[in-house]
């Protein structure tokens, strides 16, 4: 017969007694290694997009990918928005845990701490764990904030594939080569010229020496590109080379946390509808191929949650004329998104409940197994069962 003493019947029964009496996610918290094996993807719905667009009735049309997910992951049918109304403090809050107030245009970095910084100063990881790949060209300082206990030595690899795209065009038809743009070797050849001579220009904030990239990394990403630019179908979109770029990083550098930041539906400003639209669909279907992506991934798959929201929304066409090419008024339709959590640990499920762009962060923390600072925003207790 089991012999037990005193001391370690009394911590037995204790357990006992607290398996029977605390809630599910408090004791799943109490029970986590510090370091988990969690790996987490935040992709956002970039520009701008409504409710009316997506997951409304009659919006569900321009993303299947989406849809056919939602079941399969906890959908957040209120996820609020409550700051400033810009895309780099938009994302900048998803990314800090606090409303930001910043420049709009990215010329200023983050005013706290991001996850990216809490994650590799408390877990020692290096910069090729924490990546934030971005069509939208003002997130050049988005890896990394202005807190002096932080900053760049702890910030994400930061990575605009459509900035470097941008410019090995403007550099073929400066130099009349050719064919132009039209010979994908041209382009290709001035894409891998610029990664060679320096990318501090285009959104390259961590891993350089001088103004070279390291070998390694320079590959990985022209791995992306030729697989962008000689694919089969002629390329058409920013947030595609975006994509391909991060499934690179993925596949070679395996990194536990990663922001990727679509955004061709920005598009709307130039004030026709129907781009806007294919823009969605295209967001729905790169989200979906990154999903993929997780699934076949030994080094991801289930061992990662990926959270996908709109980082903000779009004016409602009863507040102005033709809403959707702007996001100012402030009203319903710009503030009141979605969540949709899928992956490792996460239920099916979903809620009317409330929940802000500020809590993202303080969840994504408790999954990396991170002690964050002083958040605005809580962590969402039905994705921490």
């Amino acid at each position: 017969m089991l012999s037990l003493s005193k001391r370690s019947f009394v911590q037995l029964a204790g357990l006992s007694i607290a398996n029977r009496i605390l809630p599910g996610w408090l004791r799943a918290q109490e029970s986590t290694p510090r370091w988990s094996s969690n790996k987490v993807i935040i992709v956002t719905f970039g520009g701008g997009v409504r409710y009316s667009e997506t997951f409304a009735p009659e919006g569900v049309r321009n993303i299947p990918r989406l849809v056919a997910l939602r079941p399969e992951g906890y959908f957040f049918k209120n996820c609020i928005n409550s700051g400033v109304l810009s895309h780099f403090n938009s994302t900048a809050s998803i990314l800090t845990g606090n409303w930001q107030r910043v420049d709009d245009f990215g010329f200023q970095p983050p005013a706290g701490p991001t996850l990216f910084e809490y994650y590799r100063k408390q877990s020692g990881a290096g910069p090729l764990d924490a990546w934030a790949i971005a069509t939208n060209k003002s997130f050049a300082s988005m890896g990394s904030s202005s807190d002096r206990a932080f900053g760049q030595p702890y910030g994400a690899n930061v990575v605009l594939p459509k900035q470097l795209l941008l410019e090995a065009v403007q550099d073929v038809v400066k130099k009349g080569a050719g064919d132009g743009v039209a010979n994908r070797e041209n382009v290709l050849q001035h894409l891998e010229g610029i990664l060679s001579e320096g990318y501090e220009g285009v959104g390259w904030t961590i891993f350089k020496a001088g103004r070279k990239l390291d070998q390694h990394v320079r590959d990985t990403l022209v791995r992306g590109l030729v697989e962008y630019v000689n694919g089969p179908e002629a390329p058409t979109s920013g947030d595609e080379l975006t994509f391909f770029i991060t499934r690179e990083v993925m596949r070679e550098f395996s990194p536990r946390l990663i922001l990727v930041n679509f955004w061709d539906m920005d598009v709307a400003h130039w004030g026709s509808y129907s781009p806007y639209l294919n823009a969605i669909t295209r967001t729905d279907r790169l989200t979906g191929m990154l999903w993929d992506e997780i699934q076949t991934n030994p080094r991801y798959k289930d061992q990662t949650t990926m959270l996908v929201l709109p980082e903000l929304g779009r004016d409602g066409d009863a507040n102005a004329a033709n809403g959707f090419l702007n996001h100012r008024s402030g009203d319903p339709s710009c503030r009141n998104m979605w969540l949709l959590a899928l992956g490792a640990g996460v239920p099916r499920g979903e809620t009317d409940r409330p929940v802000y762009h500020i809590d993202v962060a303080a969840t994504a923390a408790e999954l990396l197994g991170v002690k964050a600072g002083q958040l605005a925003g809580a962590a969402i207790r039905e994705l921490l069962l």
